[in-house]
């Protein structure tokens, strides 16, 4: 099928591989360039370097809106458009463009987790399940009709990345088959339940504020959740730490201390710091300015004690 791929970070490059393979894109829409990194280049998106290699044509509008664009794209006569982070909502007009249908790929078992943000807040939510969902694109957000859909396990250990990467390979079979039922004219449309939907916006900085106070698999899930973006972050006299990796330890023999307390440093294993319910084993930092490092060198570089106190 003739289609047009709207996607812009590298998590998204996989599903325009796939369509590469299976049909024909006639087009990719994709984020407009932005300065990036701590030398603010401009930096083209993951998914127009793809679609540069593979000849393939790109649109990159500043705006949805712009009748010039919506000209460009209905010209390529698109029988399927694929929405995979693309980081906009489409607008009705441009919804209604392709012969067959508009969808999306959504990293959550929807109507759970609509948003920007659905891998990130099902850590923050501590779920040890999530999902992926295709389904037709609606104009309220994440809310159209479902086509087909598939759990995957939270592991223990997943962070923002691992949990993406897992996410990717039954996510591209879902997209292949829900593409299929397309084509086929078969695909079912199943309503979402207005009733159960909850939403995941975006994480702030704010969200990655630790406080010690909190409960240690608060403290736990929040590492997970907001790495690398924007960091769980908490800091060390003046100096501000964020956090990689770490896990929930007992809080047998931690008893003593105030929260954000160091209450145990264990050979090579990092530092044991005292939450407001149970320690947080803290295995890899990031230290301003620095590259990540394990707990237990900078636990060596800094000089900290037990007793020392996090803020």
């Amino acid at each position: 099928m003739r289609t047009v791929f709207w996607g812009t970070p590298t998590s998204a490059v996989p599903y325009l591989d796939l369509l590469n393979e299976a049909h024909k894109v006639v087009a990719v829409v994709t984020q407009p360039d932005r300065p990036r990194g701590r030398g603010r280049k401009i930096i083209p998106s993951a998914v127009k370097k793809t679609a540069r290699q593979r000849d393939v044509p790109v649109f990159q509008p500043p705006s949805l809106d712009d009748a010039e664009f919506h000209q460009q794209i209905a010209e390529v006569n698109a029988e399927v458009f694929v929405v995979v982070a693309y980081g906009q909502i489409l607008p009705r007009q441009v919804i209604e463009m392709p012969t067959k249908a508009a969808l999306n790929v959504h990293y959550s078992l929807l109507p759970r987790l609509r948003g920007a943000a659905p891998v990130q807040r099902a850590l923050l939510e501590d779920l040890t399940e999530t999902g992926i969902t295709v389904q037709y694109i609606s104009e309220k957000l994440d809310a159209g009709d479902i086509i087909v859909q598939q759990s995957v396990a939270i592991e223990p250990d997943d962070r923002t990345p691992e949990l993406m990467a897992r996410l990717t390979e039954p996510g591209t079979q879902l997209l292949a088959q829900a593409l299929d039922l397309i084509e086929s004219d078969s695909a079912p449309r199943i309503a979402q339940n207005e009733n159960e939907a909850t939403y995941a916006p975006p994480l702030t900085k704010e969200d990655g504020i630790i406080d010690w106070r909190q409960p240690a698999r608060h403290i736990v899930n929040q590492v997970r959740a907001c790495w690398p973006w924007p960091g769980a972050v908490c800091y060390v006299g003046q100096q501000r730490l964020k956090i990689a990796k770490a896990r929930i330890v007992s809080a047998k023999n931690h008893e003593e201390g105030n929260s954000g307390s160091i209450v145990e440093i264990p050979d090579e294993r990092g530092l044991v710091v005292r939450a407001g319910q149970g320690a947080v084993l803290i295995e890899e930092v990031q230290p301003a300015g620095r590259r990540i490092m394990s707990a237990a060198a900078y636990v060596r570089g800094a000089r900290l004690q037990i007793g020392d106190r996090l803020q």
